[in-house]
């Protein structure tokens, strides 16, 4: 347990303690994650010093987690600089690099189709600063993304090309203001209506750097469309929603919610799927979500749980053959694979998440 001032508090860190009033009412308790109403509300009591919890364990989840990566941690990360250099390239210069997208598309690829196993990590990139959410986001959508192409059968060529899709899903994003991009609020209407504009602007690109394909372009074009039609641009429903643009809504979305922001902390992996499985057939296509399903499991890596005979842990790889019982980092212990403590469940989510 560490004690540090409430100026310093990130947005999913875990109270150590329940926090108490003069009285001594509880206001929060034990295991409450940081958040906005946490902090304002701690002040308005004149709590400026707070318990959290220690955060060690994040550290060894990660080195036992990327021996069952489907990408490794080098990949990963040379691909997040070569993503950096193409957006920063088309903001400076307005000249989308197709071949430098090619080349970082066809690595994350060839690495899915090398190293996807029944016992799946998916390693997704962390968000250094507010101003590289946007790189970040589009190496984890399109790893996400291709990762439901692979459950839904699609290979070779054509998933190379929704690896392209959802690498550049949000390139239009680079035509938004900075401003409105990283506003630590809620954008009114007349910026919403300039950030919604973001997928035209990214259909405008590719086509202008000659991608010609329709379902490459479907996905830049057609991720923020519902299967129910209440979707943006166009408010497409069903099948007129293209199957590349069906699966990076849902990458999109499970990325978003499970990332910091800069006006919100990030929803735990369990809570994202919970919503995401609650908004099939209105948002999402149920098949493309069960597919989610089948990559991180019931339980997505990153999952805080308890089991059955009472220990804490967390999730660290998925089981792809039995969903329910995936591999679990016990805190300061070892790493049980469900699959073969028959004796061993999991009793309780706890819905919070470890930040570094």
């Amino acid at each position: 347990m560490k004690i540090i001032p409430l100026n310093k508090a990130k947005y999913g860190m875990i109270l150590a303690m329940d926090i108490r009033d003069t009285t001594g009412k509880i206001i929060f308790k034990k295991n409450s994650e940081i958040n906005e109403e946490v902090i304002s509300t701690l002040k308005k009591f004149g709590i400026f010093n707070i318990p959290v919890s220690s955060l060690k364990v994040t550290q060894k989840i990660s080195q036992e987690a990327f021996k069952h990566s489907v990408i490794s941690p080098e990949i990963l990360d040379l691909n997040y600089e070569k993503i950096k250099d193409v957006f920063k390239n088309l903001e400076s210069n307005n000249n989308l690099d197709i071949d430098a997208v090619i080349d970082i598309a066809s690595s994350i690829k060839n690495e899915i189709e090398n190293n996807y196993s029944d016992i799946l990590f998916v390693p997704l990139k962390k968000l250094k600063s507010f101003d590289e959410y946007l790189y970040a986001h589009s190496l984890n959508v399109m790893i996400i993304s291709s990762l439901l192409a692979v459950e839904s059968k699609i290979l070779g060529d054509e998933l190379l090309d929704i690896s392209i899709s959802s690498l550049l899903h949000d390139i239009g994003k680079t035509k938004v203001p900075i401003e409105i991009m990283n506003a630590p609020r809620v954008l009114n209407e007349e910026e919403m209506n300039i950030m919604r504009n973001h997928v035209l602007y990214g259909k405008k690109i590719a086509i202008e750097s000659g991608i010609k394909d329709k379902n490459i372009i479907g996905g830049i074009y057609e991720h923020h469309e519902r299967v129910d039609g209440k979707g943006y641009l166009e408010k497409k429903n069903g099948n007129e929603i293209t199957v590349f643009g069906k699966i990076v809504a849902i990458a999109d979305v499970y990325d978003a919610l499970t990332s910091v922001r800069s006006y919100k902390g990030p929803w735990s992996p369990y809570k994202t799927i919970s919503f995401i499985l609650t908004n099939v057939e209105k948002q999402f296509d149920g098949t493309f979500a069960q597919g989610l399903i089948n990559a991180f499991g019931i339980y997505p890596a990153g999952t805080r749980v308890q089991l059955s005979n009472g220990q804490f842990g967390t999730v660290i790889a998925s089981n792809r053959s039995n969903k329910i019982r995936p591999l679990i980092k016990i805190d300061h212990g070892d790493v049980l694979d469900l699959s073969k403590e028959k004796n061993l469940r999991i009793v309780k989510v706890l819905d919070y998440i470890l930040i570094e």
